[in-house]
């Protein structure tokens, strides 16, 4: 079969590099049978879980399966991974930060054994492992790319799974042809009319188990039957019939089988002995090929079987089961048993579950916690007490991501407890989460809640109105959110959040005044802040700083986050603070750890499923990309940012967007189509009610693109609105954008001069090397218009020399041909040394940056989520690009080149 050669060539064992594959396909195609028969054949080391519907509420257990086998190759990671890789095993008590540190742990322990041998891993029924184990699964799918590891997912087609799955290699097990069918009922041991045999064929739909099975149990009566049967169907008549036949206790003992968690004999055998059975009393159910013995393991032979038995289990009997294998299970799981076998309510079911899910969340499993809770609501008889559940359980929930969970948990504790004070704290959580989901419903639901709980609690109705700037932001709602940020302010605009909601609000809108005073508040409050728990309001005064163009107070409120972000390894905050991070860096001129800093931010939003942090990211990228000359990526990563945000109403994306492709456009030297693009984005910002040029940086471009399609009207219009911008925020780059476009357009000499001059000055006030760099560029090109080539030569000569620098390839040879054209000849001296740098990926870039910081490869695998392995390929290929041999070599050329092209770090 096709799909054999496939999964076979992934796993050859010859390969050096890593792989990942997904076999998908409807239950009963097989999907078990070929991981089987593959990882039977292979000569690598075969570490191996499969998903067990009903098993999700054990943390790590799927985790455990894989990564107990090798732990002894974990005693080269560094301690604090270690420790929390034990603490999730349970093989150690304590606390886990963060999930990402088991991730980052296990892809060590993983590596560390693969340098000693090759593996194969594979995962069957991925969607029905537990969800830290998912975590840890598709955290090594992503980064297993330098390491000897073929990695195998099972996953089936009706089956939810993370999207991310989708993004990996996927082969699609597909229904078998009539011919196969017929062919695979030839080699069974048994005997068919053509008759039976055509309706076997017609009625199994090309599912291999709904084949055999039927097949096995087929007799004349099948041509009777209903035609045309779904294969579900099908397998429930089969194994219907095949259970009724069997003795009162074998059902018993496979009532036993279904409802338990585990397939051990050793753990089984109490429950049934509870039941006067034994093992051997499946007997009969094995020779119908209905259960599986393998040495110590005893299982249904297709998990498919398992809602049959249950449904068809009387609830007496299951109580039973239920209970006793809640007296023979371990504490983490014996409380699920006990809450399958109880009657709502039952509040000491409640605290058992409450227990369980406090034991989760040591072991950083928020999702798993967040179930336990959720559950134990459902057993909590007092109102006030299940609505703290409830909310405990959105809670974690929210921060794990599921935002759809903790939107449906807030709604359950909105409606058993309507204490305002509560019902303002579900609110901010719900409307947290119903940002990402549907933007334009938080604001509704944050701003009900906030006036609801506004005469009772300041503080509270305070943090509501920032949720819903935040999302009314997010929708390009700007028009609304000045009055929210009023309300905000009059609130409670004392705290961290409220000053760093504010101050952006108000610079968006344009009302730079009040901005500027909540930012003044913001810093003089930053010394105080916690780390940790104030690091969401500090990023987001940084962004609001940098919309201000106050530079070096964004990066004084940034401070240490990453670098927080990264210890904790709280993924949502790192990518936050890496793309505000990054647009600082831009205006900065350091591209290349903006770019690298973006990248890193989008793979984190890609990784959990965040789609506006993921898109915003994506379209910064694309900016880069267009002025650095790369015009295909630029267009591909806008339109992947339009697609991915278009279903979620971020209409705040259309501008950042149109602005990229438009600077893109004109780096090309296509002004038309420049300034098509730009004008749209100033459509966008108007009828959204931006009125900031910093928010996105395209000012210069529409009035640059203009000019340069020779349309003085559209020029003079461009020119005026970035003025008007100018003098109703004071920004300084609105005022150089104005004044040079003034000064492209003058009708004389002198006139051009004096609105260069002020364009000059006004750069002064402002850190943009590249739009300097352009305004420059732009003075020289009038010079020389005006017949002055040698006064435009030392202009573009600078030009030339900050261009190269940032790596805008495009501008540098516009500013090259200016030069030639006014006779000027190069002297032959080497072009400035960046191109090393800009020809290392954004990875390479970090790992090369964490080495010259003094970092050892440990600690930098550390630091980014990688592999030891992964740093020392990329290590490899940086030595070779920038022509280093060793550490010290490396240190020294790298920072050297670093301070050429960006300045002082």
């Amino acid at each position: 079969m096709g799909e054999r050669a496939q999964l076979a060539a992934s796993a050859d064992p010859h390969r050096r590099d890593g792989t990942v594959t997904v076999l998908a396909g409807e239950p009963g195609s097989g999907k078990t049978t070929l991981l089987d028969e593959v990882a039977a054949e292979s000569s690598r080391r075969v570490l191996r879980t499969a998903g067990l519907e009903g098993e999700a509420e054990l943390p790590f257990a799927a985790a455990a399966d894989l990564l107990l086998p090798i732990m002894e190759c974990a005693r080269e990671l560094p301690d604090a991974q270690r420790e929390a890789l034990e603490i999730a095993l349970s093989l150690r008590s304590g606390t886990v930060a963060s999930p990402l540190a088991v991730c980052a742990a296990a892809l060590g322990t993983f590596a560390a054994a693969a340098d000693q041998e090759s593996l194969l891993v594979v995962v069957d029924d991925f969607p029905w492992i537990d969800a830290p184990s998912q975590q840890v699964v598709l955290f090594l799918a992503r980064r297993l790319a330098p390491e000897r590891i073929a990695l195998l997912l099972g996953v089936r087609d009706e089956v939810p799974v993370p999207p991310a799955i989708w993004r990996l290699p996927t082969v699609a097990l597909g229904p078998l042809s009539g011919e196969e069918s017929r062919e695979l009922v030839r080699t069974l041991p048994v005997r068919t009319s053509p008759a039976v045999l055509e309706t076997i064929v017609e009625r199994c739909g090309g599912n291999p188990l709904a084949v055999v099975e039927t097949a096995r149990t087929a007799g004349p009566d099948l041509l009777d039957a209903a035609t045309a049967l779904p294969p579900g169907s099908t397998l429930e008549r089969t194994w219907s019939a095949a259970v009724d036949g069997l003795p009162a206790g074998t059902r018993s003992a496979l009532t036993v089988l279904a409802l338990s968690r585990s397939t051990r004999r050793d753990e089984l055998e109490p429950v049934l002995a509870e039941l006067d059975l034994t093992v051997e009393d499946l007997t009969p159910a094995e020779r119908r090929r209905l259960v599986r013995r393998d040495g110590d393991e005893v299982c249904l032979r297709h998990d498919l079987l398992r809602p049959l038995l249950v449904a068809r289990t009387p609830r007496d009997l299951a109580r039973r089961v239920l209970r006793g294998l809640a007296r023979h299970a371990p504490p983490d799981l014996a409380v699920w048993y006990l809450a399958e076998s109880a009657d709502a309510p039952d509040d000491d079911v409640a605290e058992r579950l409450v227990e369980a899910a406090d034991t989760a969340r040591r072991r950083s499993a928020l999702l798993v916690a967040a179930r336990a809770r959720a559950r134990a609501a459902d057993f909590t008889t007092d109102p006030a007490a299940r609505g703290g559940r409830l909310l405990a359980a959105a809670t974690d929930a929210a921060v794990s991501g599921a935002a759809a969970l903790a939107v449906t948990w807030c709604e359950q504790a909105l409606a058993v407890h309507d204490d305002p004070a509560f019902t303002a704290d579900v609110a901010v959580v719900r409307a947290q989460s119903m940002t990402w989901l549907d933007p334009a419903r938080a604001v509704d639901g944050a701003l009900r809640a906030a006036e609801a709980v506004l005469p009772h609690d300041g503080a509270r109705a305070g943090r509501l109105y920032v949720e819903a700037m935040g999302a009314l932001t997010m929708t390009g709602r700007l028009h609304e959110v000045e009055a929210v940020a009023d309300r905000a302010h009059a609130a409670d605009g004392a705290t961290l959040g409220g000053l760093a909601g504010t101050a952006h609000a108000h610079a968006l809108v344009g009302r730079w005044p009040e901005a500027h005073a909540r930012l003044d508040a913001l810093v003089a409050h930053a010394a105080d802040a916690h780390p940790v728990w104030d690091a969401q309001p500090l990023v987001m005064g940084a962004q609001a700083a940098c919309s201000l163009e106050r530079l070096d107070d964004a990066r004084r409120l940034l401070g240490s986050v990453p670098t927080t972000a990264r210890q904790l390894g709280a993924p949502l905050l790192l990518a936050f603070a890496l793309g505000v991070q990054a647009e600082v860096d831009w205006w900065s001129g350091r591209w290349t750890t903006a770019y690298a800093d973006a990248s890193e931010a989008v793979a984190w939003a890609d990784e959990l499923g965040q789609t506006p942090t993921r898109a915003f990211g994506t379209t910064f990228l694309a900016r880069v990309e267009g002025v650095r000359g790369d015009a295909a990526a630029c267009r591909a990563h806008a339109e992947a940012a339009l697609q991915a945000s278009a279903p979620l109403g971020v209409d705040s994306l259309r501008p950042y967007v149109a602005a990229a492709l438009g600077a893109g456009a004109l780096a090309a030297g296509e002004p038309e189509t420049a300034s098509a693009h730009l004008h749209r984005a100033r459509r966008a910002y108007d009828e959204q009610g931006v009125v900031c040029a910093t928010a996105v940086p395209f000012a210069g471009d529409l009035v640059d693109a203009a000019v340069r399609a020779g349309d003085r009207a559209a020029a003079e219009d461009a020119v005026a609105w970035v003025a008007a911008l100018a003098k109703g925020t004071g920004s300084a780059y609105a005022e150089a954008m104005a004044a040079r476009g003034r000064g492209l357009l003058a009708d004389d000499h002198d006139e051009a001069e004096a609105w260069f001059a002020a364009a000059h000055r006004t750069h002064e006030r402002l850190v943009a090397p590249y739009e300097r760099a352009r305004t420059v560029l732009a003075h020289a090109e009038v010079r020389r218009r005006w017949r002055r080539p040698g006064a435009a030569r030392p202009l573009l000569l600078d030009a030339e020399a900050t261009f190269a620098a940032l790596g805008a390839h495009p501008w540098t040879e516009r500013a090259r041909r200016e030069l030639a054209a006014t006779g000027h000849r190069p002297a032959g001296e080497a072009a400035p040394e960046t191109a090393s740098l800009d020809a290392l990926t954004p990875q390479e870039f970090q790992i090369a940056r964490g080495v010259a910081d003094g970092l050892s490869n440990v600690e930098v695998a550390s630091a980014l989520f990688v592999s030891r392995k992964t740093v020392e390929a990329h290590l490899t290929r940086v030595y070779r690009k920038l022509g280093v041999r060793s550490r010290t070599e490396l240190t020294a050329e790298f920072t050297r080149r670093r301070q050429l092209v960006e300045g002082s770090p």
